[in-house]
């Protein structure tokens, strides 16, 4: 009966140590695929997030840029895009908003002691300082 129970005992601890085995081995893939979809988000929270930019400046001479354009894509994408604007007259960018927020930003805008109003009165007087120039 010794020999039985010997048996058995090492039956059921072949029995644990395989089971055993087999829940590391499924637990290591769990983890290894935590570990790639961790890369994974990773990599997607690098990208930039696509927005909805609205200018709400003066509107710009020949047509460069008008007031209350609309851009959509990524910040990156928008100011490429208005790149030679922004190199012309730096305020543009000051003057991007949230496309959400136009409203707000606009009454800002047009209220004397806030920052908007001062970004949209230096671009006003650029936008005429320019003309003098090139005129």
């Amino acid at each position: 009966m010794a020999v039985k129970k010997k048996a058995e005992e090492v039956t059921n601890a072949t029995e644990a140590a395989g089971t055993a085995k087999e829940e590391k081995t499924v637990n290591n893939t769990a983890e290894q695929k935590k570990a790639e979809n961790g890369a994974d988000n990773e990599a997607t929270e690098e990208k930039e997030e696509t927005v909805k930019l609205a200018y709400i400046g003066p509107t710009l001479p020949a047509g460069q840029l008008k007031c209350n354009a609309i851009f959509i894509g990524t910040e990156t994408e928008i100011k490429k895009e208005l790149e030679a604007v922004i190199e012309k007259y730096p305020l543009v960018e000051k003057m991007l908003v949230p496309a959400s927020q136009i409203g707000e930003k606009k009454d800002k805008a047009k209220t004397a002691g806030n920052i908007l109003h001062k970004y949209y009165a230096d671009l006003v007087s650029g936008i005429a300082g320019n003309a003098a120039k090139e005129g």
